[in-house]
């Protein structure tokens, strides 16, 4: 199973120590679920930090979604992180995004991560599920469609029911 990992690059509220202390978690869910990931992480990142992490715990496979056709991408994307999908430019960014994911794990909102749950409610549906220990807020409850508030402890018990709901 491909599981994208939405959520900031930065962030700009909370403390950066205990949000990696807590990607370390989620980590860790996802290599024990045996799963692989897909990014979109700037250098110097929390995504980039998630992937590295992933990867540090026995993660196997990394998927970059990227636009090798902008020009400079490469200056500030990590792409030594896994393997590069060309989406050509930021434009598809998110619909390819959501053509390389079974479904996406929220680890905190950024205008880039709403596009990504936008896309993933309306074109080729995925479950979304959104960490609370990440978020201040829940979504507007009319966009809720696709969306499951879980936290991390529970992030387990669903991930390894979801072959069942999707088979």
């Amino acid at each position: 199973m491909r599981i994208g990992i939405v959520g900031p690059n930065k962030i700009f509220i909370g403390d950066i120590q205990e949000r990696k202390l807590l990607l370390n978690e989620v980590a860790k869910v996802i290599v024990a679920y045996d799963g692989d990931i897909v990014l979109t992480p700037d250098k110097d990142s929390l995504l980039e930090y998630f992937g590295n992490k992933y990867l540090e715990f026995g993660g196997k496979n990394i998927s970059l979604i990227m636009p090798t056709n902008e020009v400079g991408y490469e200056k500030y994307l990590n792409t030594s992180l896994g393997k590069i999908i060309d989406c050509h430019d930021w434009d598809r960014q998110a619909d390819e995004y959501n053509r390389q994911c079974d479904i996406f794990i929220c680890v905190g909102y950024a205008w880039g991560g709403m596009k990504e749950i936008a896309c993933a409610q309306y074109f080729n549906k995925k479950k979304v599920y959104i960490l609370s220990e990440f978020i201040s807020n829940k979504l507007p409850e009319e966009l809720n469609f696709l969306v499951e508030y879980i936290s991390i402890v529970s992030a387990k018990q669903n991930l390894l029911i979801l072959p069942n709901m999707y088979s």
